[in-house]
C-alpha cells in the first residue's frame, strides 16, 4: 500500500548489502561450528515442548553486551556487538557494526523460550535477526531485504 516508500527502502537495503560486502574483512578467518550429522540435531534440553513461552534458562539473562559475527550468503563477513536490555519477553538495545547505515541503530525485539527475534533500524536501513539461544551463545539468520541476508552468531561478553 505504501509501495513508493517500500521501493525506496528496498533500494536502501540493497545499498546496505553492498556496503556490508564492501566493509567486510577480506581475510578468510575460518570460524567453525561443531559438525552435525544428519538426524542427530539436539537443539534444546526440552524435547517435549519446543515452543516453551517464558522462564527458560536460555532467555533468563540477555541483559548486557553480546559480541558476534555475520556471514553474508553472497559473500562477505564482519563483526558486530549488540547491547540488550530485557524486560520480560521484550528486548531493547543498540547495535554497533562497521556498516555506516546501521551503526548505532536502536534494537527492538522479543525472546520466547530459546527463540529470539530482533531488528534494528537506522534511517532507511534495517535488518531483521532470527535465531536461537543456548546458554551464553546465540545464532541464526538475518535478512536485509527479501532474499538478501546470511547467518550470524554471538556470545555474551
Amino acid at each position: 500500500m505504501k509501495r513508493p516508500a517500500g521501493l525506496r527502502i528496498c533500494g536502501a537495503f540493497i545499498i546496505c548489502c553492498v556496503v556490508l560486502a564492501a566493509c567486510s574483512s577480506s581475510s578468510s578467518s575460518a570460524t567453525t561450528s561443531p559438525p552435525q550429522a544428519a538426524g542427530t540435531e539436539q537443539p534444546t534440553a526440552e524435547p517435549s515442548s519446543p515452543s516453551s513461552s517464558t522462564g527458560s534458562p536460555a532467555s533468563a539473562a540477555l541483559d548486557g553486551k553480546w559480541n558476534g559475527s555475520w556471514q553474508a550468503s553472497g559473500g562477505g563477513s564482519g563483526t558486530f556487538a549488540v547491547t540488550f536490555s530485557q524486560s520480560g519477553e521484550k528486548l531493547n538495545g543498540t547495535l554497533s557494526i562497521s556498516v555506516s547505515c546501521l551503526d548505532g541503530a536502536k534494537v527492538t525485539g522479543e525472546v520466547k523460550g530459546d527463540s529470539i527475534e530482533f531488528g534494528s533500524v537506522q534511517g532507511q536501513c534495517s535488518v531483521e535477526y532470527k535465531g536461537t539461544i543456548k546458554d551464553d551463545q546465540m545464532s541464526g539468520t538475518y535478512e536485509i531485504a527479501q532474499g538478501v541476508g546470511g547467518t550470524w552468531k554471538a556470545s555474551k561478553a
